[in-house]
């Protein structure tokens, strides 16, 4: 068949960005290491990361010394995305840095990715003059997560890095649309590119935010030491929102000293569970010998659950919707009223036309057709406005359905989070502003990614200005968080009595508590700030799942032993953050809460 001008201008296009690609850097990654110096900057920015990735973010490491005098600076990222089915869309990233004299900052944009392929450009600005354009990097993002890549942290020149080398698998073909096998060079060497992405400790990024779109990360002791503390903080902060971080030839407690109690043993079937992460310990010779893809496969076998892991698209649910573009049904949002708009056009169009002549023509005020037209028009355009005011209003609805692991003994937390938007009248004028650490992943209407013009401004928080939520269209998009905690409930115990006091910012509308070997309940709501009595008794294991895909993992967690944790029920919950002022329908909010234990 002979494709469409327009696909096979989109595949001409994938074939010369994956040319530029590999010929920039064949074997390792996508992206680019350069450092230049220009009207007393310096700047080094790092775009080197994983060839293929799974929706997420693509963090760009940045290095910026001021040499002259107090300034301000722009940086300014454009891209453009592309889908297999033939869509595409752009995106702009900003951010404004504030710089003194002798000022050196080093910092990580992280990029949301989530289409076929991203190809991305960043720019230094001072008051509206260009300083410098840095060269276009692409990678290929939104694969499934057995398709896509890990990131070894060591140095190649390094023992370790020589052996981990050899770890790297080779890039499978992309297909139609692009290269895969061997690759000539121009020293006329032949070489294979990788799909997996080896790293020097020190350029590892900052931003837990960069590590969502691998499958994995390997690390070994002695890495692990190398990294500075805001990168320890990040890979950790990852794990505790679903990564897997494979520790080779150590022990995983060793970096959680909270968790040293735990007896650590260099056994794949004893990974270390970090709130909705997991810590593997993993032999080097073990990945020599099996290959990454067979380690990685037995994670599956311990413990394992899609729906809190990442990347986030190993939810089985990540293609499910329910209706109308909806991933969650919204109570009173329903399709739009296509009969009663089309009543009033049939109307609109048999009195502006036939019935407005006849009657002008009868009154031979025929000339009158240039006033009664637009007249007529007004008429409708305000009948139209108010009937979707008065059938759907104003305000923006959503529906929440979110998992929160809170540690009340380290005071912090994690959660998972979906959600589902609607603005009925016009969508926020500054568009949804998150916090700088929250993962956003814009699943779109069909869990691809939204196709709209994304503009993204980082100065202070992620402000989506474009992107996730427009007016009269269904939105969805995915939530992940971790971060400092100061909720918590207080319980009490006397025998067979036990009171619980509310600390968690929201009302409880059921609460199960386990403790000796048993389970106690709260079946009426508690409001928060309020103490209310536990009766003995309740379904502990029918209680977890019911309202979120809660994982076996934390079933069983409350059936084996562990003691002194809860599972409350919330209205609305205190970790999940919308980025505007919403009307929440029918969300359901899990908290599984450690009062004295681990997760």
């Amino acid at each position: 068949m002979i494709c469409s001008f327009r696909k096979c201008g989109i595949a001409a296009g994938f074939i010369a960005l994956w040319i530029l690609v590999l010929a920039s850097n064949p074997l390792l990654a996508a992206g680019d290491l350069k450092t230049v110096e220009v009207e007393a900057l310096r700047v080094t920015v790092d775009s080197e990361w994983a060839m293929r990735v799974t929706p997420g973010y693509w963090p760009i490491r940045f290095d910026i010394t001021n040499l002259g005098d107090d300034r301000t600076i722009e940086i300014l990222g454009q891209g453009t995305r592309w889908w297999s089915s033939g869509d595409s869309s752009s995106a702009e990233i900003h951010q404004t840095l504030n710089l003194k004299r002798a000022d050196r900052k080093r910092f990580t944009i992280s990029v949301p990715v989530f289409a076929s392929n991203e190809n991305l450009s960043f720019q230094i600005r001072e008051r509206g003059k260009t300083l410098q354009v840095f060269s276009y990097s692409s990678l290929e993002s939104g694969r499934v997560a057995d398709e896509s890549s890990v990131l070894v942290v060591g140095d190649s020149a390094s023992p370790y890095g020589e052996t981990a080398l050899s770890w790297l698998r080779p890039l499978p073909p992309v297909g139609r649309f692009g290269p895969g096998g061997a690759i000539a060079t121009p020293s006329g060497g032949v070489t294979v590119p990788r799909l997996d992405l080896m790293l020097d400790p020190s350029r590892l990024p900052t931003d837990w935010l960069g590590f969502t779109s691998l499958r994995a990360v390997f690390i070994g002791p002695e890495q692990w030491r190398a990294l500075e503390n805001a990168q320890r903080d990040a890979l950790l902060t990852w794990v505790a929102c679903g990564g897997d971080l494979m520790v080779v030839d150590g022990d995983p407690s060793n970096l959680i000293p909270e968790a040293r109690e735990i007896p650590g043993t260099v056994n794949l079937g004893a990974p270390l569970r970090y709130f909705l992460g997991r810590i593997y310990p993993v032999k080097s010779s073990d990945v020599s010998g099996s290959g990454i893809s067979e380690v990685l496969s037995r994670t599956h076998k311990t413990g394992f659950d899609s729906a809190f892991a990442l990347p986030a698209n190993r939810d089985l649910g990540w293609l499910t919707f329910a209706e109308r573009g909806f991933r969650l049904n919204i109570p009173g949002v329903g399709g739009l009223p296509v009969r009663s708009y089309f009543a009033i056009l049939v109307v609109f169009s048999v009195l502006i036309g036939p019935v407005n002549y006849v009657v002008l023509w009868r009154k031979k005020r025929q000339v009158l057709l240039v006033l009664t037209t637009p007249l007529i028009s007004i008429l409708f355009i305000l009948l139209i406005a108010g009937y979707a005011v008065l059938g759907e209003g104003l305000s923006i609805r959503e529906r929440t359905e979110s998992f929160t692991v809170l540690d009340q003994s380290r005071k912090q937390a994690a959660t998972r989070a979906s959600v589902s938007m609607y603005a009925a009248g016009m969508a926020p004028r500054n568009g949804l502003r998150f916090p700088r650490d929250m993962a956003i992943f814009p699943v779109g209407i069909d869990g691809r990614g939204s196709r709209d013009r994304e503009t993204l401004d980082l100065t202070e928080l992620q402000q989506f200005t474009s992107g996730i939520i427009r007016a009269r269209a269904p939105s969805n998009f995915e939530e992940i968080s971790f971060r400092p905690a100061r909720e918590r409930l207080t319980f009490n115990r006397s025998g067979e009595t036990v009171t619980v006091l509310n600390g968690l910012g929201a009302t409880m509308s059921k609460l199960f508590y386990r403790y000796g070997g048993k389970t106690f309940t709260l079946d009426k709501p508690l409001r928060d700030g309020e103490q209310g009595t536990l009766h003995l008794g309740g379904d502990w294991d029918a209680a977890v799942p019911a309202p979120y895909h809660v994982a076996e993992q934390f079933r069983s967690s409350g059936g084996g032993g562990t003691e002194d944790m809860y599972v409350a029920f919330l209205e609305n919950s205190p970790f999940i953050d919308m980025g505007t002022k919403v009307e929440e329908r029918g969300s359901r909010h899990v908290i599984l809460g450690y009062a004295g234990g681990r997760p």
